[in-house]
């Protein structure tokens, strides 16, 4: 017998409401079985990028042995290899102001002129003193002569002649003394011109036309003006005492001014203190360089240059990659990822480097620019400094 119709009915519309099911349940599956593994992945890395981001990064140079020259970096101050203050030898007024401020000057010549009214009228005096002198020296003389005459005619004692022959001698005397104080206060007139002893450059003046001035460089008293010369400047600088040895006279030295740019101006080390200073432990010296275009200026701030031999190939690591805490004198290595903080023992001063004389090994990796989280055995990821760390994988 046939089944009744209603029954096949409901057969296929049961077959109608499973089927939708089964395929959202294999699409389902499907969807799982492909994304899974794909966040699995995304979350590994991206916990791998977290552990990365956790560890510190640092820059590191290696310790090489340096055979080459050196050249060792210094700051220095430069002055004028002359520089005078112009004081007034007597008082008066100015009367003529021939220079100011920035006039170059050679020797000899007059940069000012002083009114010295008093000095004027001493000398005056003086001349006539001497006129009074020499006047009665005259007499002495020819009173002399006629009691020589008198003398020989037995005509006065022989004391008497002596008395006439003192008094001439003290009338002799006398006129001397007037001529000496003459010649004196001509003297001190002359030093109303006031002359530059070298060629160079007034830097200061302190006076003006009609003004009173003060002789002598007394205390509080400052200069009337004040030359420098400049043609040919003095460097003074520091040198350390590890550096000292290396020094000598003779030796060329470039000097360089940051705000001239790139131009260097060579000089020679003049002279040296020969001593060393016992608190700053430098040993004072001095570079002379020609200025003939005036560029540099005394009182700029310097940097000097001198190439000096390395002995014996010594290990040098940069001055940045030094540490001084309150347990001495380290660098930090990084050895196997983890840094290591190694006392050392310096040497010379280069300036941006320095000598290291134990303590490292040549070829070791060396922290630079520390920061003071930096602890022994702290995990660091280490990168060559001048090179851009590598960027992280998509």
């Amino acid at each position: 017998m046939g089944q009744p119709h209603s029954q096949i009915q409901q057969r296929r519309t049961r077959s109608g409401r499973v089927l939708p099911i089964v395929i959202i349940a294999i699409f389902m599956l499907l969807l799982v079985a492909g994304v899974l593994p794909r966040l699995r992945q995304s979350q590994a890395r991206s916990a791998e990028q977290s552990t990365a981001t956790d560890v510190p990064t640092v820059f590191t140079e290696t310790v090489g042995r340096d055979t080459a020259d050196t050249e060792l970096d210094l700051p220095g101050s430069i002055a004028g290899l002359h520089e005078t203050g112009i004081y007034a030898r007597t008082n008066g007024f100015v009367k003529s102001l021939r220079v100011d401020i920035g006039s170059m000057v050679r020797a000899g010549d007059t940069l000012a002129v002083l009114d010295m009214p008093d000095v004027a009228e001493q000398l005056r005096q003086a001349r006539a003193s001497l006129e009074q002198v020499e006047a009665s020296a005259g007499l002495a003389r020819s009173t002399l002569a006629r009691w020589k005459s008198m003398r020989e005619q037995a005509a006065v004692t022989p004391q008497e002649f002596d008395e006439r022959q003192a008094a001439a001698n003290v009338a002799e005397a006398n006129v001397r003394v007037s001529r000496a104080n003459v010649a004196n206060l001509s003297e001190v007139l002359r030093f109303g011109a006031l002359i530059a002893p070298f060629r160079g450059v007034v830097t200061s003046r302190t006076i003006d036309i009609g003004g009173l001035v003060s002789a002598g460089a007394v205390t509080g008293n400052r200069p009337l003006l004040t030359l420098v010369q400049i043609d040919t400047l003095r460097v003074m600088l520091n040198v350390p005492q590890s550096a000292a040895a290396m020094v000598r006279v003779g030796q060329r030295a470039d000097v360089a001014v940051r705000e001239l740019g790139d131009t260097t101006f060579r000089g020679r080390v003049a002279l040296t203190s020969r001593a060393i200073d016992p608190l700053s432990r430098t040993l004072l010296t001095e570079v002379h360089v020609t200025n003939p275009d005036r560029r540099l200026l005394p009182g700029m701030f310097a940097h000097v240059k001198f190439t000096v031999p390395t002995a014996g190939g010594g290990l040098r690591i940069p001055s940045i990659a030094l540490i001084v805490r309150a347990d001495g004198t380290q660098v930090a290595q990084v050895v196997n990822g983890k840094v290591r903080l190694t006392p050392v023992t310096l040497g010379r001063d280069f300036g941006t480097s320095l000598e290291v004389l134990s303590g490292i090994a040549q070829g070791a990796e060396l922290v630079v620019n520390a920061s003071e989280q930096l602890s022994d055995g702290m995990v660091v990821k280490a990168i060559a400094r001048g090179k851009a760390p590598a960027k992280p994988a998509p």
